[in-house]
């Protein structure tokens, strides 16, 4: 396949995903408006729920199939199928309208949903297929630009038309429809991808399905993480679409209208954060990087909290939300699609599509249970869901520590100092630290990729498991003893030595260096491979990392040693 084909056709599915992204906006907002017209505001949150809940319930449905299906046969003639989809279920909201029936436009939205759930797991499993490797991070940035720029305008076009046809539903579904036939007609110019064949069948009790899915997801490093980091981005982006317009009532005084219109300043904050993601990674995957942009994520949900009743400082806080969101997601979601064998992505992306609209489901019912049953406010509803995504990214960073410490230390700590490095080990190194600093430790993520550090120290005896909380540190309790000690350091290391690079044992300053040479020369250090010492040296901001090999001494020098 030629560059040019290739360039053209994520093109043509760059358009394709804008106009089914915009008329998705459109029709959900229009819809929310329409029977909130009818049934009146102080519904709106249940409306809003409900609503969330009907559009996500077919992709926990069919997602697993969808995933089967994008395995098995071309992706291109599935994404044309659903466009066709798309038209038929438009057309039928006109009569939804006509006939002032909220349960037909509710079995749409089903159907709408429907169509997205199929349409997902191919529109994003056919970007490694027509694009290169190196620039699918840069890939789904573009996608996920224009897909908020399609929320934007779609979130825009459904509050303006609703406004100037004072409330001309059925023109408003009529726009609808002919914006699904344009996408209709740019999904023809998406390249004929071959299908993968997969021997893989649809089977009914997709739950199943989705477990042995995730099973082979857990045994890839850290693909288990990055779904569940993309899953919990749904649940709170979900949240914050569903409770804007009561927030916007309850507490800015606005009408569900001028709600409506909230959503595009969170819109543009995520098209300028999926757009700088984009570029931030370059020719990389950052997962550090979405790990640092999910605190700033839960922090401007505490303060959208806090500050509900200042119009200007809520949206400067939207935007800000969908930046951090924006930049958060991208990261995920390469990870995601690079990381899965060709064969199951598929159904490894149907999986997190699964959980991800399980979290928007969630969010839903949350939405209700804040709303309804505890008749919490909508800020306080921000407010709470600030907390569980600090609490959430904890976790998820504390899994991807390594990532985190890498990024961080790339490009935040070296713009502070410089390193310079001597010797650089092999891969299956055991890197023996006895004199440095933590930052020090932190500064060898920058260069060594895979690392875990393992160090002898104080642990919490209230907080036992913290010592292997942060997947890239291990804390083992300092003993009297010190062989005793040095003997339970290295056999944690043999543990994780399959699944790792480098083997970093930090000692600390007060380790005596005489109880590490004599433990050296024991049969039991024999087991491990050469240690190879680091020195340190710092001056100012320069820190030199000197690796040195040192030779076990032979049985005549062991002797000698003894005799001594």
């Amino acid at each position: 396949m030629s560059f040019n084909k290739r360039k053209h056709s994520f093109k043509f599915l760059n358009a394709t995903q804008f106009l089914g992204a915009l008329n998705d906006n459109v029709f959900k907002l229009i819809l929310v408006y329409f029977i909130i017209n009818l049934q009146g505001l102080p519904d709106a949150s249940s409306i809003l729920a409900k609503a969330g809940a009907v559009f996500v319930v077919p992709f926990l449905l069919f997602s697993a199939a969808a995933g089967v299906l994008a395995d098995k046969i071309s992706k291109r003639n599935i994404i044309v199928a659903m466009k066709i989809a798309e038209v038929i279920v438009m057309a039928f909201s006109i009569f939804a309208v006509a006939f002032k029936s909220p349960m037909l436009f509710y079995s749409l939205l089903f159907f709408m949903g429907m169509q997205s759930a199929v349409f997902g797991p191919s529109k994003y499993g056919i970007i490694p297929e027509i694009v290169d490797p190196k620039y699918v991070s840069k890939a789904n940035g573009a996608l996920n630009t224009f897909t908020y720029l399609a929320i934007i305008i779609g979130t825009f076009l459904a509050s303006f038309i609703t406004d100037i046809s004072n409330k001309n539903f059925i023109l408003a579904s009529i726009f609808c429809v002919i914006i699904a036939a344009i996408g209709l007609s740019t999904s023809f110019g998406i390249i004929k991808t071959p299908a993968k064949k997969s021997k893989k069948k649809i089977n009914p009790l997709f739950i199943y399905e989705i477990y042995k899915t995730l099973v082979i997801c857990s045994k890839k490093r850290y693909l288990i993480s990055a779904v569940l980091g993309s899953a919990f981005f749904l649940f709170i982006g979900g949240f914050a679409q569903l409770n804007t317009i009561p927030y916007a009532i309850e507490s800015l005084h606005l009408t569900e209208v001028g709600g409506g219109y909230l959503f595009l300043a969170t819109a543009v904050g995520v098209a300028i954060g999926s757009t700088l993601a984009g570029r931030l990674s370059k020719d990389r995957i950052e997962l550090g990087l979405a790990c640092l942009s999910g605190f700033f994520v839960g922090i401007v949900f505490i303060m959208l909290g806090i500050f509900s009743h200042n119009l200007y400082v809520v949206i400067i806080l939207l935007v800000l939300l969908g930046f951090f969101g924006g930049i958060y997601l991208i990261p995920f979601d390469s990870f995601i699609q690079i990381a899965s064998p060709d064969k199951k992505r598929g159904r490894i992306i149907a999986a997190a599509n699964f959980l991800s609209f399980c979290g928007v489901l969630l969010a839903a019912f949350f939405l209700y249970l804040i709303s309804s049953t505890l008749k919490f406010s909508s800020a306080n509803g921000f407010l709470f869901v600030g907390f569980l995504a600090l609490i959430f990214n904890v976790f998820i960073t504390g899994r991807m520590s390594e990532m985190f410490f890498s990024y961080f230390s790339r490009k935040i700590l070296l713009k502070f100092f410089k390193i310079r490095v001597n010797n650089i080990p092999t891969p299956s190194s055991y890197i023996i630290l006895l004199e440095g600093s933590w930052l020090e430790v932190f500064l060898l993520f920058s260069f060594l990729p895979n690392l875990k550090v393992f160090s002898l120290g104080k642990v919490m005896r209230n907080f036992p498991y913290f010592r292997g909380f942060l997947n890239s540190l291990y804390l083992i309790k300092r003993r009297r003893n010190k062989r005793y000690s040095l003997k339970r350091l290295f056999a944690k290391t043999k543990k994780y030595k399959r699944r790792i690079n480098f083997v970093c044992l930090f000692l600390g300053k007060k380790f005596p260096k005489k109880d590490l040479k004599v433990f050296l020369k024991s049969s039991y250090a024999k087991n491990y491979p050469e240690p190879i010492f680091l020195k340190i040296k710092r001056e100012d901001r320069l820190i030199h990392y000197n690796f040195i090999k040192r030779q076990r001494p032979s049985s005549q020098e062991k002797n000698t040693d003894q005799k001594a």
